[in-house]
């Protein structure tokens, strides 16, 4: 027999039982890995009141440490406190970790809790509104498509992005064009110059290159390796373990008074980042004017750049700081030159304006795209005005200069699970 028309489907089971949120996690790089832990190993493990789903658009988990791979992708934030709150690591094999050792970690970590089985991979959100009626978000997802951010074939021969590298490029006695002069060209530079014909950095501003971040506790102010007698001790002494460790973030939470304007602090360290800066530029007029800033330490992130400065006056790299104007059948043409080039690299970063990539529209139809457009601002750094059971980690207001952003990650996943 059929239904009638005014069938509705009933739920069997008791009157007023209590239902599992369901909650989804947008990526699955350190904060939602860290929110999976609190999902499964937390005091109050949150399985027990939700069900959570993590949508994460690449193929694995690892987010930046999974994409990044471009030639010395690493961390300038000393690798014992650039770790899970719940996994330090004692097998770090260098003061700074490189960015494949990093991803390593996060999978091997993953592995040890589970904390990927909420994941769902080459899912990727389109949208995300908010239901006024339903009390709901209703997302948009798209499944099984990987996009890049750049990598696009082009006639001047190879055109790629730092968080899209062709892993297989060479770009040995080729002539490349390195765009940009933040934390991934101070990076990528020195590993092109040894053997590139020659390369043009194309850099519009000046950029801080600092000490190495809590360079007390390394030998000259560089990166190190560990040795194996080190690395037992670290496994064997947990006390003196969690000592280094606490040491270590102690230095990178000082650091935050560098940040605040007119400091002594802040004085302090224009001194010395000028000074040194001048001293590895061998005091050349033309490059200390065009390299060495003259805004306030703070404005712009710092970078330890190891060897950036050094390569950039090897006799086959040139500083170009005239604007790009375009990208050429051969090469890129800025206001006063055209250079023909066989490799363009794109170190231009990511979009760090707080707005997600996809659209979000809250309560009364608002959008978070325009709410955020000029003057973001979010309470804790977590919660969007109009925007109900909406959380972001990383978000306005972020404190981002107290020490490894990892601790914050942790206590703003902490703060959304309670």
């Amino acid at each position: 027999m059929g239904k009638p028309d005014n069938w509705v489907p009933t739920q069997e089971g008791p009157a007023f039982q209590p239902r599992k949120l369901k909650v989804i996690c947008i990526g699955a790089g350190y904060a939602g890995l860290m929110l999976s832990y609190q999902y499964k190993h937390g005091d109050t493990p949150l399985k027990q009141f939700m069900d959570l789903k993590i949508y994460e658009k690449n193929d694995d988990i690892g987010g930046t440490w999974l994409v990044n791979k471009y030639p010395g992708v690493a961390c300038d934030v000393p690798a014992h406190i650039y770790t899970f709150p719940f996994g330090p690591n004692p097998s770090w094999s260098q003061f700074y970790a490189t960015g494949p050792e990093i991803w390593r970690y996060i999978k091997k970590t993953s592995d040890k809790y589970r904390l990927h089985e909420p994941v769902i991979l080459n899912t990727e959100v389109i949208s995300s509104v908010w239901d006024d009626d339903a009390g709901k978000w209703r997302l948009q997802i798209q499944q099984g498509h990987s996009r890049d951010i750049i990598r696009d074939e082009a006639d001047i021969g190879k055109l790629v992005h730092t968080a899209a590298w062709d892993t297989n490029l060479d770009w040995s006695g080729k002539r490349v064009a390195i765009i940009g002069n933040g934390s991934s060209a101070v990076q990528v530079l020195p590993q092109m110059q040894p053997t590139a014909a020659k390369i043009v950095n194309y850099a519009r501003s000046p950029l801080w290159i600092s000490s190495a971040f809590a360079s007390e506790f390394t030998p000259e102010g560089k990166n190190f390796t560990y040795t194996e007698q080190e690395i037992q001790a670290f496994k064997d002494d947990e006390e003196m373990f969690f000592q280094l460790r606490h040491s270590i973030e102690h230095s990178m939470n000082k650091f935050f008074r560098v940040s605040v304007k007119d400091s002594p602090e802040q004085k302090y360290a224009f001194r010395e980042f000028k000074a040194k800066m001048e001293a590895v530029l061998n005091h050349d007029p033309d490059l200390c004017a065009r390299l060495v800033p003259t805004f306030q330490v703070g404005c712009r992130r710092l970078s330890p750049g190891e060897n950036y400065l050094e390569a950039l006056q090897q006799g086959n790299v040139t500083l170009q700081d005239e604007p790009i104007q375009e990208v050429v059948e051969n090469g890129i043409r800025s206001l006063t030159k055209t250079e023909e080039f066989d490799i363009i690299v794109c170190a231009t970063g990511f979009d760090v304006s707080f707005v997600p990539g996809f659209k979000v529209v809250g309560q009364n139809g608002i959008s978070l795209a325009e709410q955020w457009k000029d003057a973001p601002e979010a309470y804790f750094g977590v919660f969007a005005a109009s925007m109900p059971n909406f959380f972001t980690v990383n978000g306005p207001n972020t404190p981002l200069a107290h020490g490894s952003l990892l601790a914050v990650m942790s206590f703003t996943v902490d703060y959304i699970a309670r």
